[in-house]
């Protein structure tokens, strides 16, 4: 039961906000004035905070209470509303470490859905802490091959500045882990990254993040990145509307200037098409293409990464394995690994990996898994049986003609079941849909 703490001079809107979010199973308090919020939230602990600006008869308004709540947890997520918005008071907030900037009136669907958006981004936030704490923050990339080799070094030149970086390559190669190390790396490593995944979002995500709107600046992804690290995913599909709002925020960095707030941001963006392709097909804008490449990194297919198979094997294996034995590929096995095409990239593999490792759990003693004895059958086909019987096709249309058949008999495998195909070959849904659009393989 989540706990959330209303602070409003006027008990009529305490109580209309308390009914509101009971309805939604919360468990509410309320305080009139500064010293009963600061005395609610130490007593209570609360997962939320909404604060209303102006507070009569009260020692602290409402950005002073939130830069207290602040001091106290600076996880607190904290909505602040007001019957007098402006963008001025709106940016002040946010500066100030607010989730959300709320105008007087608003409805009861508008006030439970950013509750509801605030508690699990808070929740995301700690659940990622956590995790942060428990890795080494100089991990480096997994491989012996000459792109991670290089890519090491860029990770670091990367880090040292705030140009805009594009990074390319299929689903599964690694583009997210990279842009993550570059953060870690980066002025902004003690914060979380701000990540926005454009292949998830729809019109009005994206009318939000976009919105040069004064009463949706809050929502705007310049302002919520600020003074951080923003990775954003798939930018291949942001809609061409909203590609120039993009342009025009990186090529017009006063216009947050007039709100006195001075962008200061590390963006990177990634895509699993190329780019440049896609500005020659009308499907992006060249001018935008330009300002998010002032630096670029290609990713590699992992086929075209071998040397970097074995050490993935290895690293996750030892990840994954629980119990004291030992588990291991024979020469051959790895051999046969490194032929197979690994549509899914790095992720497949290690898909393959924990799998591998959860159908040995009963081994009682030191296990090496030969040809014979692989844990998880990858399919009927593999690179050297498919492009045996391509050899007048290009490197480029066997790999498609592979992937076609690869993904065709997976589909029959799990009688068109998309979610059990997504989780043998370690693509997301997402991405595997996409990836059967191209295709034009059929799922219906």
């Amino acid at each position: 039961m989540f706990k959330v703490l209303i602070i409003d001079d006027e008990k009529d809107i305490c109580f209309l906000i308390s009914e509101i979010l009971k309805d939604e199973k919360y468990t509410t308090f309320t305080a009139q004035n500064s010293d009963e919020a600061i005395s609610s939230f130490n007593k209570n602990k609360p997962d939320l905070v909404i604060l209303d600006v102006w507070l009569s008869n009260s020692k602290l308004d409402g950005i002073e209470i939130l830069k207290e709540f602040k001091n106290l947890n600076n996880n607190i997520p904290v909505i602040i509303i007001s019957g007098h918005g402006t963008v001025d008071l709106a940016v002040s907030a946010i500066k100030n470490g607010a989730y959300d900037f709320l105008e007087k009136p608003f409805n009861s669907d508008k006030l439970t859905i950013i509750s509801k958006r605030a508690i699990e981004s808070s929740k995301l936030i700690n659940e990622n802490k956590n995790l942060k704490d428990l890795i080494t923050p100089n991990i480096s990339l997994i491989g012996n091959s000459n792109f991670i080799n290089t890519a090491k070094k860029n990770i670091l030149n990367f880090s040292k500045s705030n140009s805009r970086l594009l990074i390319e390559g299929q689903f599964g190669v690694g583009k997210s882990l990279i842009a993550n190390q570059i953060h870690q790396h980066s002025k902004y490593k003690e914060k979380i990254p701000l990540k926005i995944d454009f292949a998830t979002l729809n019109e009005n995500n994206l009318e939000d993040l976009f919105s040069e709107d004064s009463k949706k600046l809050t929502d705007n992804l310049f302002i919520r990145s600020n003074q951080n690290t923003l990775i954003l995913s798939n930018v291949e599909q942001i809609p061409l509307k909203f590609q120039k709002q993009f342009l025009f925020f990186i090529e017009n960095p006063e216009y947050f200037k007039s709100s006195d707030v001075e962008i200061d941001h590390k963006i990177i963006t990634t895509s699993e098409k190329k780019l440049d392709e896609e500005v020659e097909n009308g499907n992006f804008l060249i001018r935008l293409y330009e300002r998010l490449k002032v630096d670029h990194m290609i990713c590699p297919s992992l086929s075209d990464r071998i040397p970097d198979i074995q050490p993935i094997l290895n690293y996750y294996i030892s990840k994954f394995n629980t119990k004291n034995i030992n588990l291991s590929f024979s020469k051959s096995a790895i051999s046969k690994l490194e032929m197979f095409d690994w549509p899914g990239n790095i992720a497949q593999l290690v898909n393959y990996v924990e799998k591998t490792v959860i159908l040995n759990q009963s081994a009682t003693e030191d296990l090496i898994l030969d040809v014979d004895n692989l844990a998880l059958d990858m399919g009927d086909y593999s690179s050297e049986q498919m492009y045996s019987n391509n050899h007048d096709l290009s490197l480029k249309e066997a790999r498609v003609e592979f992937e076609k058949e690869y993904l065709l008999s997976q589909i029959k495998r799990f009688s068109g079941n998309i979610s059990k195909v997504s989780e043998f070959t370690g693509m997301e849904r997402t991405a595997l849909y996409r990836k059967l659009k191209s295709l034009n393989i059929s799922v219906n």
